[in-house]
């Protein structure tokens, strides 16, 4: 098993970072007012490609024609799709590159921009990947230089440096990034000084940290995937080293302060939790179990606190070792990068969300192993 562990709906209109309301996580959206195309990819490590689906009726994947693109890359594991699913990018660990494509709204087809890739840095060893919901900038946590690099993303999606470039992270072997809905924030999670980085997001997309400038996940936590609630509420962190989701409130200057209730368990001592999502409504939240091949399910109530769904976890399959997951953009499936079988799992989200599989239940990525996986606005 792999050491790395690594239709269409409108979606409501962002909601300021202010205030939390009673309704759990949801009340907020990403999107770019425009319908994204019904799209997911995954990012392959070892092959240093990309695999191509649409989805179809009940969630069903059909494999692009071709079905993978190369990244011009190695150590592929992360991926984001633009919100607007018109572009796609994937970071590259081996050279410390971007790769950069554009999207065919029917076919689903990449097509490499010019130039094909950008650089991190030299080094850099990029991980995480994130579009903001405007459309407007990328950013990478390159996790060997603890930094983060922005991008300008221009005419056709090409990318280039913002004038800031990177930054710091005052954190260790960053992995998973997230930016606030509304556009204002951006976290890193570093898994080697158990933290979160934490950013302003200004004019021309340059980064100021904020007061302090991390925050304690807890030791030994080591987290690794990130993800904001759609209101821009709450946070949630998956901590691979204590086999828990870690919570914070985000305040005033994006300060995060631990949740009421600030840790929960993702099931039994080593199911290392490694990369999160929350669908759209702000309801329910997932997790990956690598360690024991499946998906932690929760609901997001009052405070952010999060209440195990019933059952509180879904098998993804014998070892499958599931990484990457991802939620379309209408709420209804949930999908993951099983990297131990090669193949893609897919899941409809029940009454109190509650997952049942698709039909068929996986999708083969053939002899590529997938580790990220992306949907339109949801890496």
């Amino acid at each position: 098993m792999s050491t790395r562990f690594l239709s269409w709906l409108a979606l409501p209109l962002l909601m300021l970072l202010t205030g939390c309301p009673s309704d759990g996580g949801g009340g907020g959206g990403v999107g770019e007012g425009t319908v994204a195309p019904p799209v997911l990819y995954t990012a392959n490590d070892g092959s240093n490609n990309i695999s191509g689906f649409t989805v179809g009726t009940g969630g069903v994947l059909t494999p692009t024609t071709p079905a993978s693109f190369s990244t011009a890359g190695t150590s592929t594991e992360w991926i984001a799709v633009s919100p607007n699913g018109q572009f796609l990018y994937a970071s590259n660990q081996g050279p410390g590159t971007v790769s950069g494509y554009t999207i065919n709204s029917t076919t689903g087809v990449l097509t490499a921009m010019t130039p094909a890739t950008v650089t991190t840095g030299v080094g850099s060893s990029p991980r995480g990947i994130t579009v903001t919901p405007n459309g407007q900038f990328l950013y990478v946590a390159n996790s060997v230089t603890n930094t983060v690099a922005g991008f300008s993303i221009g005419a056709g999606g090409v990318l280039s440096p913002t004038a800031q470039g990177t930054i710091g992270t005052s954190g260790t072997l960053a992995r998973g990034i997230a930016v606030s809905p509304n556009g204002l924030l951006l976290y890193v999670a570093n898994a080697g000084s158990n933290n979160i980085s934490g950013f302003a997001i200004g004019a021309g997309g340059t980064l100021t940290a904020t007061s302090p400038a991390t925050f304690s996940t807890g030791v030994g936590s080591s987290p690794e995937g990130i993800a904001i609630s759609p209101n821009g509420s709450f946070l949630y962190v998956a901590s691979s080293g204590t086999d828990q989701i870690a919570a914070f409130t985000i305040g005033a200057g994006g300060v995060l302060a631990p949740a009421t209730t600030p840790t929960f368990s993702t099931g039994l001592v080593g199911s290392s939790p490694q990369r999160i999502i929350i669908s759209p409504n702000g309801f329910f939240l997932y997790v990956t179990n690598v360690g024991m091949n499946e998906i932690a399910g929760f609901t997001i109530g009052a405070g952010g606190l999060l209440t195990p769904t019933t059952p509180a976890a879904f098998p993804t399959g014998a070892t499958s070792a599931p990484v990457g997951i991802t939620v379309n953009t209408t709420g209804q499936f949930v999908y993951v990068a099983n990297s131990g079988t090669n193949e893609v799992a897919g899941f409809s989200i029940g009454t109190g969300g509650v997952l049942s599989q698709t039909t068929p239940a996986t999708f083969s990525t053939g002899a590529n192993i997938p580790v990220g996986i992306a949907t339109p606005g949801r890496p």
